[in-house]
């Protein structure tokens, strides 16, 4: 009854001010029922609040609706749900997006499917770009002949018509380009004034092909060609770097493809970092003389998240600037990074000494140019803290020398890693992070397992020692010649380096100096330590040598030391229970330890020189000087040593012995003499 009250009162409304409504409107085209919505909907401030608190205006403008293609028709036509019978009534809108949605059902009503897809672009549009509905194009109620609407658009809005909205062409690498243009971003660009058919002249109006292209690198190429109709070559040609650039087609790559604003307005308004990153945030790259081609992207996240934040470009890049970009040749990448890095050393002298000291850096200067160098481990403009992850060293050093890492992660020093133990020995706690040194110098190993190990001598002194010495001197005579993994690596193979050293200056004599004072070469220079040229070297090659070099007026000695054979072998580190603590392993004829014998020579730009050697040269009475520094007990017996040994045993023992005969012997005579002096019979 209540509700039969209210339309009542609604139709009275209508019939009262319908006269009113006719009379001062020209809306005598429309339908009848659409003249008596107007009813209502002429009221301006006419709304309805949907669901998620939108306001959605009700309002409906007479005359413009009559002008309109849909002017004829009745407003049930489209709004099926109501008639002059069930209105008003209460109806839930979620939102303006899902009325809007609603509103694009009633429209396949009268135009099918196949009709809306007649214009190839409109296909593309309601099939593939799934958001965007009639309404947000055509409007609602003030709908026009397609072709009287293209009258009274010019032909930039023409195109924002569609390309506001978000969506997208995917090329066929399943790349995809977004095809949204920023309307204001547009008309605060340099080409503002200019139509869209001017650079895409393929398209007007009426015409609106769809294409498609393999990849993002070959659309920009096609895009940028489109830049040649009003820049000549002569003025894109005027700044080399400018130059190199454009032999590659890309200028939409740097300067955008709607947002393009005047060179000196965007020199002025950018700060150093961001002028740079105008063009080195996008994928640009350059080429090497070998045809190598590095790429030059500068990722600004990672340059923000890095210890260089705050730096500006031109204090690394001290060539460059906002009026000053020098175009560069470089051999190869690898030349390209080692010059790259000499620009750390200004800020980082105390790396770049130590570096200057280490195997990585003698390589390098040897003409190895893929050794590694600082933006090698630490990258360009992404460097981290070395210290903010232990093991990030790790994943550095394994991008050279990632045999080694398997047999890291057998040593117990991963173990305590991966428990979470803090201080737990990575690559560079052992061999340094900048002053790397060659591995087979056991005495910097050494010292670097001290480093964490205190007071290895007394320790090692509680087992290691010979009744009855027990000084710590005595453990530290095996820390000289035996390297820690040695022992500590019980399942390795073992093998004694001879290491030629420099008696004057305790130091390996280098491989370069030897060839000065011999005045010989390399090849040379092994073909005169190995007489016989067989391949391996014999005690009295080694005593010639030694010879050889003492006649030229340097002493040297070949320091001895027992290590594992292998670099891969020197990480397995054990825990101390299962190290090596049996002496006889070492100090016994038949032990294994001594079996594989090389001669080392220092390269200091490279590996040592290595010359197998015959395991007698440890056991020779040619090894007694040249090896001096290097004789294990009870081993490595030189037999001339164990005869003397054994004549100065029997001579001690003898002395005593036959002085003591004598004595006896002589006795009476010792007491007739005694007796004389005394005056005794």
């Amino acid at each position: 009854m209540i509700y039969q009250n209210k339309i009542v009162i609604s139709l009275f409304i209508v019939l009262l001010i319908f006269p009113f409504y006719v009379s001062a409107s020209k809306s005598s085209a429309l339908s009848e029922d659409a003249q008596l919505c107007l009813g209502c909907h002429s009221d301006k401030n006419l709304t309805k609040e949907l669901e998620n608190k939108e306001t959605l205006s009700l309002y409906i403008n007479g005359d413009e609706f009559a002008k309109t293609i849909h002017g004829q028709i009745g407003c049930a036509g489209c709004h099926t749900d109501i008639s002059m019978e069930n209105h008003p009534q209460i109806k839930k809108i979620a939102s303006k997006k899902a009325y809007s949605v609603e509103a694009s059902q009633v429209c396949t009503m009268c135009h099918a499917l196949d009709e809306k897809q007649k214009q190839t672009f409109h296909g593309y549009m309601i099939t593939r770009v799934k958001k965007i509905t009639c309404p947000e194009c055509h409007g609602a109620h003030y709908i026009k002949k397609v072709a009287e609407w293209k009258k009274g658009l010019g032909e930039i809005r023409y195109c924002l018509t569609c390309h506001k909205y978000e969506f997208t062409m995917p090329f066929l690498n399943k790349e995809l380009l977004p095809l949204r243009v920023d309307e204001a971003v547009f008309k605060a660009s340099v080409h503002a004034d200019i139509g869209c058919t001017s650079c895409h002249s393929d398209f007007s109006m009426n015409k609106h092909p769809v294409r498609t292209f393999k990849s993002r690198e070959e659309y920009t190429a096609e895009a940028t060609r489109a830049c040649r109709i009003c820049h000549t070559d002569e003025q894109l040609r005027k700044n080399p770097a400018h130059s190199a650039l454009v032999s590659r087609d890309n200028c939409v790559e740097c300067h955008g493809s709607h947002d393009i604003k005047r060179i000196a307005a965007e020199k002025a308004g950018l700060k150093e970092n961001q002028y740079c990153l105008t063009c080195h945030s996008r994928r640009l790259s350059m080429t090497m003389k070998s045809g190598e081609r590095l790429s030059v992207l500068v990722i600004e996240k990672d340059l923000l998240g890095s210890v260089h934040a705050n730096l500006k470009c031109i204090e690394c890049h001290t060539d460059f600037s906002k009026a000053k970009h020098p175009l560069r040749t470089f051999a190869s990448v690898a030349e390209y990074t080692v010059v790259s890095s000499v620009l750390c050393n200004r800020c980082h002298e105390t790396a770049s000494s130590a570096y200057q000291r280490s195997i990585h850096y003698s390589q390098v200067k040897g003409g190895n140019l893929d050794a590694p160098v600082c933006t090698g481990c630490h990258g360009s403009h992404a460097v981290a803290k070395a210290t903010v992850n232990r093991t990030l060293g790790i994943t550095l050093c394994n991008k050279c020398h990632k045999d080694m890492n398997s047999s890291y992660e057998a040593s117990i020093h991963y173990e305590a890693m991966m428990m979470g133990k803090e201080n737990t020995p990575t690559c560079a706690s052992c061999h340094k992070a900048h002053d790397v040194q060659i591995t087979t110098m056991t005495t910097k190993i050494k010292d670097a397992c001290f480093g964490c190990h205190k007071d290895m001598a007394k320790i090692h002194n509680k087992w290691l020692w010979n009744p009855p010495i027990s000084l710590p001197s005595f453990a530290e005579l095996h820390f000289d010649t035996v390297a820690c993994a040695a022992c500590h690596s019980p399942d390795s193979n073992r093998v004694v380096h001879l290491m030629l050293y420099d008696r004057k200056t305790g130091k390996p004599l280098p491989e370069e100096e030897l060839l000065k004072i011999l005045e010989t070469d390399r090849d040379s220079l092994m073909r005169r330590i190995d007489i016989d040229s067989d391949g391996t070297i014999d005690a009295p090659e080694l005593w010639n040598f030694f010879k050889l070099l003492y006649s030229q007026g340097v002493t040297v000695t070949f320091m001895g030391k027992v290590d594992v054979s292998k670099a891969e072998e020197a990480h397995k580190i054990a825990g101390k229970t299962k190290a090596v603590k049996d002496c006889e392993q070492c100090h016994h004829p038949d032990s294994g330890f001594f079996e594989n014998v090389l001669v080392l020579i220092d390269r200091s730009s490279a590996k040592p020189g290595v010359l197998t050697a015959q395991p007698d040269v440890l056991n020779s009475a040619f090894s007694i000087i040249p090896i001096s520094k290097f004789y294990a007990l009870g081993s490595t017996n030189i037999r001339l040593l164990d005869i003397l040994f054994i004549v100065a045993v029997i001579g001690g023992v003898a002395v005593p012995i036959g002085h003591i005969t004598l004595r006896i012997v002589t006795s009476p005579i010792r007491s007739l003499r005694r007796m004389k002096k005394g005056g005794k019979k």
